[in-house]
């Protein structure tokens, strides 16, 4: 099961059961979807639609992987630049780059997927 990350801060979401449904949290920035659902599995499927509006610079967290056009390596985030629009990156020798987010070919969430897990 794909786990869903803090579009701020990056950390883990949580279920959170209120009075009335369910709705995930991330528990260290107190960001919270604010859709409750009857059933857990609503309110993830809520979540993911919420996230998936944030831009993709905005979803990527240091340590992240990706993949840049035109290059088979794969490049880890070193952090972003939300002002410039830049994404800072270092290849598997080390060298450091900035790139606009229409270098990237395939974003974490991309690489990740596994025949359709969830």
């Amino acid at each position: 099961m794909k786990t869903l990350k803090c579009p701020l801060c990056g950390e883990e979401l949580a279920p959170s059961v209120q009075r009335y449904g369910f709705e995930y949290v991330c528990w260290k920035c107190k960001w919270q979807t604010a859709s409750l659902c009857s059933t857990e599995q609503g309110a993830k499927k809520a979540a993911q639609k919420l996230i998936s509006k944030f831009p993709p610079i905005m979803r990527l967290n240091q340590g992240d992987n990706v993949l840049i056009w035109l290059r088979d390596d794969i490049y880890t985030v070193l952090g972003t630049d939300l002002e410039a629009g830049k994404i800072h990156l270092q290849d598997v020798y080390g060298d450091a780059d900035s790139y606009y987010p229409t270098n990237i070919k395939k974003w974490p969430w991309e690489l990740d997927q596994k025949g359709g897990n969830e």
